[in-house]
């Protein structure tokens, strides 16, 4: 199963503009590297709501904002040695709100850092 594209922001109001120039659906969607199908829901919520931007999703809205992702990623990158709780008990000190360790453990895996210790291996080689 695909995943639906999303056009940003920047970009919704100049591909509406180029579709009621005339140019096609499919011209719109070319031009934006993006699949006809985005361009379509788009047009349609434009011509259904008379407006371009994003919709409400369903689920639980997030617990930390993009900065507070940051922040996180940043000391974890700052203290190689510092453990999750630790960052929790940072990031109540810095913000006044108390995340979960598993919300933290999800933003930094976002971030690309994980739990991995580095090993030593033994050669396997005779030489020494």
């Amino acid at each position: 199963m695909s995943r639906r594209s999303r056009l940003p922001d920047s970009l919704r109001w100049p591909a509406v503009g180029w579709m009621e120039m005339g140019l096609s659906q499919a011209d719109a969607a070319r031009r934006l590297n993006v699949p006809r199908s985005v361009v379509q829901r788009l047009w349609n919520q434009y011509q259904s709501e008379d407006s371009v931007s994003r919709r409400q999703v369903s689920g639980r809205p997030r617990v930390t904002t993009p900065a507070e992702d940051r922040f996180l990623a940043l000391s974890a990158r700052r203290r190689r040695s510092t453990t999750v709780p630790q960052l929790v008990a940072d990031h109540f000190v810095a913000s006044g709100r108390r995340i979960s360790v598993t919300t933290v453990r999800k933003r930094l895996h976002n971030a690309g850092l994980y739990a991995r210790r580095p090993v030593v291996c033994v050669p396997l080689n005779g030489r020494r």
